[in-house]
């Protein structure tokens, strides 16, 4: 792709992810606007770069395009934000795994496992190996 092909395109969108432009785009693209995500990848990857200390990615659409895409992303803002996440229906869980609290060690596992270290320890000052 050169830079030719980005001639009459504006940028509608400036963000810090990629995830985040991509889901711009598809929302553009399903009204019916064409776009592009450009992301900040060096130019030897072949694609578009903004300049070298931007981190992030941008939605551009053709200029005449740009204040219906700019219209269209602050309606679909406003109406995400009235959601009320507690009347979606997220459906049934597909796992069967236990829902339970993250980094818990059981009991057991925590007795087995100071029973091994001062095993250790004794083992060591048995054998005479400084520790210091």
């Amino acid at each position: 792709m050169t830079s030719s092909d980005y001639q009459g395109l504006e940028p509608v969108a400036v963000v810090a992810t990629e995830f985040e432009a991509q889901t711009k785009a598809a929302v553009l693209d399903s009204e019916g606007i064409e776009c592009k995500v450009i992301t900040a990848s060096p130019a030897w990857t072949g694609s578009l770069s903004l300049s070298s200390s931007f981190n992030g990615a941008a939605v551009v659409v053709k200029s005449e395009d740009l204040e219906r895409a700019k219209a269209i992303l602050e309606n679909c803002v406003a109406d995400s934000v009235d959601l009320d996440w507690d009347e979606v229906d997220v459906g049934e869980r597909e796992d069967y795994l236990p829902v339970g609290p993250v980094g818990r060690v059981p009991r057991l596992a925590k007795i087995a496992l100071t029973i091994f270290l001062l095993s250790l320890l004794a083992w060591l000052l048995g054998t005479g190996i400084n520790l210091i």
